[in-house]
């Protein structure tokens, strides 16, 4: 089964982070850009997928908004579904990041970014266990059921780099430097000789 990983477009807490002072994180919207983002990532992905594909996303508007850009343009019959397991790193109800304690910023640098656990929030190691039970739970039962030659997963950029530092065996001590992973970039995972593999196969180019 061929695996595309799929960030959410450009929101509007990428271009602002204030916002997540005040609005919750679930409740960002793409921006007109990434609108158009997730458009051209539909349109790259409708050659590619046909109706043996499983859709899911997380429930997050900006996630649900790309998802449903992109599901548009599948075969009718493809299956979309909401999976909770997919939303974002949680930083807290809301966050602010001009307003950081010193509490929490010793606590920062005394756990490290893997271990440190936001206040009402997660830490990466929560989300990292996410991952992984999405992957048991979610992806292995459709690997069994055999009932689908693609998945497509909506989601964010922590969730992202998390469940490829899952599959791919990355030490904890590689975690703390991310490569970005561009909105509405697409990366594909595939299993040979019993490992795991991904590449990044597609970044939307728009004006």
């Amino acid at each position: 089964m061929n695996i595309y990983l799929i960030r959410h477009g450009e929101a509007e807490h990428n271009i602002d982070r204030t916002v997540m002072s005040h609005t919750h994180d679930s409740q960002h919207s793409l921006t007109e850009l990434g609108h158009r983002q997730a458009q051209k990532t539909g349109e790259y992905l409708q050659s590619k997928l046909n109706d043996k594909t499983i859709f899911y996303s997380s429930p997050y508007l900006r996630t649900i908004q790309t998802a449903k850009a992109i599901h548009s343009l599948l075969p009718e019959q493809v299956p979309f579904y909401e999976n909770p397991l997919l939303r974002e790193w949680e930083l807290g109800n809301l966050y602010d990041f001009n307003n950081r304690t010193p509490e929490a910023k010793k606590e920062f640098k005394a756990a490290g970014l893997f271990y440190f656990r936001h206040p009402n929030g997660e830490s990466l190691a929560d989300v990292y266990l996410r991952a992984t039970m999405f992957m048991n739970m979610v992806v292995e039962r459709a690997r069994r059921q055999q009932r689908y030659e693609n998945m497509v997963i909506v989601s964010h950029a922590g969730f992202i780099q998390m469940l490829l530092a899952f599959l791919m065996n990355w030490p904890v001590e590689e975690l703390s430097s991310f490569k970005p992973i561009e909105n509405a970039s697409v990366i594909t995972i595939h299993e040979k000789e019993g490992d795991y593999h991904y590449k990044k196969i597609f970044v939307p180019e728009v004006n």
